[in-house]
């Protein structure tokens, strides 16, 4: 009995504080008279009930209804909270136990809110009504009379508490069942709130996945990109990705993605090179480009994947972002068996990432080495491809093209462990191609300018030899000179 009356209490309490004319107005202010009670509603507000299970206070509420048939305004409220109690009663076993719990409290928690908003249509609450009936209604799996509840909440009650989180609900309802369009407004209302709300992001999200599914490319796009400046770059300055939550990453991985679903279907880099033209490009760009060429991946695209790659290399040379996604797009060649496109990316890549280029302008090597790694990494590599054309075709603009990349690699990295083999393959390519006295002086240097290594010998015999093979082109003057240096070398070799 005890329970029982302070379960009435707390139900006789709640009325007061919900229904307009249980409170005291600044009029009516009391004077703290005897006097002031004749008359007086005296409203009791006890400590919630302690220790109360939601089942047996649900049951207190249904006896509780019995024993006040007769009076609306107890009727009103004990009805509400009882339907809450089965919801949330149902949501909390949900958490444990999927089937923990029989539709029998959920149907009795629908029968009272619909009781309560057909016999009391004036009901100041009734937009808390209609949001936890439409609750029911989803745990009850019935998203269509779920929808109808949470449509009647948002058309008669636009400033209700709960207007943004209905508005996003009926578009998850909306969007499950295909009806786009619809689901579109739907999380347009839910954007429209503002960024304040909770449901902002996921508002954003989702509408541009309905704009997605409308065919409306570039609106998709827009609500997609606003998501990630919202998310990555909320100062706009980038966040590390390992600043970002789980549930961030994500959403940015599947926004990004969607943005390349859409560019995949267009004309690939070129038009998302076109809309960033027009909007300017955030500081995430390089995650717009790289997604893309992830997609082309994927579906075995090698050429287009390495264009996207090497499209925001060559829109943003001087980024940070930049060298990696002329890598990735050397690699997409390399995976698709491109060979001459895969010389050409390296090409590309020495180039534009040369000490001296504009992108070491304001960096040091301890700022991106491995972007210093690379350059050294395709420096050789051209190097001794054009070393072995020249050698299996003779041609002169092999030679060349060899001795231009051996002596860039040299001169870029020096001090390098395998700049002694280096220098000697470089006095070997010279002696091959018959520039002798160029070829004596690189062994010479491979021979004694270093700390002694495996080449040291080879190098300054294969020295005497250059010395003696460029005799033959000369005479008079510079032949003696020449004679004297080859003296010279010879007893440093000894």
């Amino acid at each position: 009995m005890i329970r029982s009356h302070a379960l009435t209490l707390a139900a006789i309490s709640l009325v007061g504080l919900s229904m307009p004319f249980a409170g005291v107005t600044a009029k009516e202010k009391p004077t703290g008279t005897l006097k002031d009670l004749v008359g007086k509603e005296i409203i009791v507000q006890p400590e919630p009930p302690v220790n109360v299970q939601p089942q047996q206070a649900a049951q207190e509420y249904r006896r509780f209804l019995e024993r006040n048939a007769g009076d609306p305004r107890l009727q009103i409220e004990a009805m509400r909270r009882l339907g809450d109690l089965n919801v949330e009663t149902d949501e909390a076993a949900r958490g444990i136990d999927a089937g923990a719990m029989t539709p029998a409290e959920l149907r009795e928690a629908i029968k009272l809110y619909e009781g309560l908003l057909a016999k009391y249509p004036q009901y100041p609450r009734a937009d808390a009504v209609m949001y936890q009936l439409a609750r029911a209604h989803e745990a009850d799996t019935q998203p269509e009379r779920a929808l109808g509840v949470l449509t009647r909440l948002v058309n008669e009650h636009p400033e209700s508490r709960w207007i943004t989180e209905a508005h996003f609900r009926r578009g998850e309802i909306l969007f499950s069942s295909q009806r786009y369009a619809d689901a579109e407004r739907a999380y347009a209302a839910v954007v429209g709130a503002g960024a304040s709300t909770s449901y902002y992001e996921q508002g954003l999200y989702k509408h541009g996945w309905s704009l997605f599914k409308l065919s409306r490319s570039d609106d998709s796009v827009t609500s997609f990109l606003t998501l990630l400046d919202r998310v990555l770059a909320p100062q706009g300055t980038m966040k590390a990705r390992d600043q970002l939550s789980r549930p961030e990453r994500e959403l940015t991985d599947d926004a990004t993605r969607a943005i390349a679903i859409t560019f995949l279907d267009l004309e690939g880099p070129e038009s998302m090179d076109a809309l960033l033209a027009k909007r300017g490009d955030p500081v995430y760009t390089h995650m717009l480009y790289e997604s893309l060429g992830n997609l082309y991946l994927e579906k075995e695209r090698y050429q287009d994947a390495a264009k996207a790659f090497e499209a925001f290399a060559k829109r943003r040379p001087d980024d940070r972002y930049a060298p990696s996604l002329q890598v990735r797009a050397i690699e997409a060649y390399q995976k698709g068996g491109f060979g001459t496109l895969v010389l050409a990316g390296k090409q590309a890549f020495v180039e534009r990432y040369a000490f001296g280029s504009a992108f070491w302008a304001n960096r040091t090597i301890p700022d991106a080495p491995e972007v210093a790694e690379q350059l050294k990494t395709n420096l050789r590599d051209l190097a001794q491809y054009y070393h072995a054309q020249a050698q299996k075709n003779k041609r002169a603009e092999d030679y060349a093209a060899a001795t231009r990349w051996y002596r860039g690699l040299l001169d870029s990295f020096p001090a390098d462990p395998t700049a002694p083999e280096m220098r000697f393959l470089l006095g070997e390519l010279l002696f091959e191609s018959g520039r002798f006295g160029e070829a004596a002086r690189e062994y010479e240097r491979t021979a004694y300018e270093y700390p002694l290594h495996a080449r040291s010998p080879q190098a300054g015999y294969s020295a005497l030899l250059a010395y003696q093979k460029h005799e033959s082109a000369l005479a008079g003057e510079p032949l003696v000179k020449w004679h004297k240096q080859g003296i010279e070398s010879a007893l440093m070799f000894t």
